[in-house]
């Protein structure tokens, strides 16, 4: 099938089997979506079925439902800090600081109340039963809603839920949906880790030593961001960063032991070098998994 697939990127054959793309977990490094599937379209790559986890479902639900990657890039690029606070709708925090009826809005204006099983590409999301640990595969119904329980990262948003299931972010423990895409009937599988540590933290010691005595309590403080500083650096960091920066370090360790199991054909690794809640740098992300992709698909063409 290697041989098949070099052939397909070379030009000298017509892609004849199916090809499944795995979309992982990463919050605002998941925008490098966008740039992967703009170069799998440039090398003539036909995706035949999405998985996606959390904002891999979001874009892949996207792309699945006819957006291309141009729609998807200027939809990405064009929002700015204020258009991105307004999809936040803070409540007292229950079981999270965010609503996120908001987002579902959004979403829903993004899909256009499409269903799942109507989509011109097949897809799945998945999401987590936080209470027993549980994987679902959302593959019919509301697009918007599978997308939104795909993503709802535990402590910041508000759960889905079904029956008695507190449904959460698929990437809690499925950050790179690999199996899901195999199951769907792949005969090829593609594989975006956007939580892909950088070569620099590969090579380093694991750990590094401390004194005990020159540590001190951190103060966390809070101000409204001056003119051209972006909103997120205000805390440096707050709560909620914290609290989806230790999310999304779980998700990073568990994507990279998933990828070494589950074996993908082509497995693309991409580091964005952004903080997972930058949602303003969407550019560098997009750039980033534009790259990883094209270099990566010229090495199995060559």
């Amino acid at each position: 099938m290697d041989n098949r697939f070099r052939l397909v990127l070379q030009g000298k054959a017509k892609q004849d089997f199916k090809i499944g793309l795995a979309l992982g977990a990463g919050a605002a490094k998941g925008f490098a979506h966008i740039g992967v599937l703009k170069a799998l379209e440039e090398s003539g790559v036909r995706v035949d079925m999405i998985a996606g986890s959390s904002m891999g479902a979001i874009i892949g639900g996207s792309y699945a439902a006819g957006l291309s990657p141009d729609t998807l890039l200027e939809i990405a690029l064009n929002s700015n800090w204020i258009d991105v606070l307004h999809l936040l709708d803070p409540v007292f925090p229950t079981r999270g600081f965010i609503d996120g009826q908001k987002i579902k809005a959004f979403l829903e204006d993004l899909y256009g109340n499409k269903k799942i099983e109507d989509l011109p590409i097949p897809f799945a999301a998945t999401t987590v039963d936080i209470l027993k640990g549980d994987l679902y595969v959302i593959n019919q119904g509301s697009l918007a809603n599978a997308a939104r329980a795909s993503s709802s990262i535990p402590i910041l948003f508000n759960p889905m839920s079904f029956g008695d299931r507190i449904l959460v972010d698929g990437g809690m423990i499925d950050p790179v949906p690999i199996d899901v895409v195999r199951s769907m009937g792949a005969d090829y599988i593609i594989a975006v880790n956007v939580l892909a540590f950088p070569d620099s933290m590969n090579q380093k010691e694991t750990f590094t030593y401390l004194h005990g005595d020159d540590l001190e309590s951190s103060k966390s403080t809070w101000r409204i961001p001056r003119s051209n500083e972006p909103w997120y650096t205000a805390g440096k960091p707050n709560l909620a960063e914290i609290a989806h920066e230790t999310v999304i370090l779980s998700m990073a360790l568990i994507a990279a032991t998933q990828v070494e199991i589950a074996q993908p054909d082509v497995l693309i690794n991409v580091s964005t070098g952004l903080a997972a809640w930058n949602f303003l740098e969407a550019e560098i992300a997009i750039e980033k998994g534009y790259e990883e992709t094209k270099k990566e698909l010229e090495r199995i063409k060559n």
